[in-house]
């Protein structure tokens, strides 16, 4: 499998809400330096738009998050 690009809705109870911390609770058990990396290099997007890690999301935007791999341990 795959994984494929994922483009999440914001609610409204994220309304407010820092992306990097919306990311880190989305994507489980990846590395916190993963998410900034991932928004550093422009790779997730709000709206169409970069986003940097302290873009703050309003309900019913839209984020395109990357394909994601997380390497398993002894890889």
């Amino acid at each position: 499998m795959r994984p494929e690009v994922q483009l999440v809705k914001v609610d409204e109870d994220r309304d407010g809400q820092r992306i990097d911390n919306f990311l880190s609770g989305r994507l489980k058990g990846v590395p916190r330096s993963l998410v900034y990396r991932i928004l550093r290099t422009g790779e997730v997007r709000v709206n169409g738009r970069r986003a940097k890690p302290d873009t703050r999301l309003s309900a019913g935007d839209e984020v395109r998050i990357p394909p994601v791999r997380v390497a398993e341990r002894g890889e």
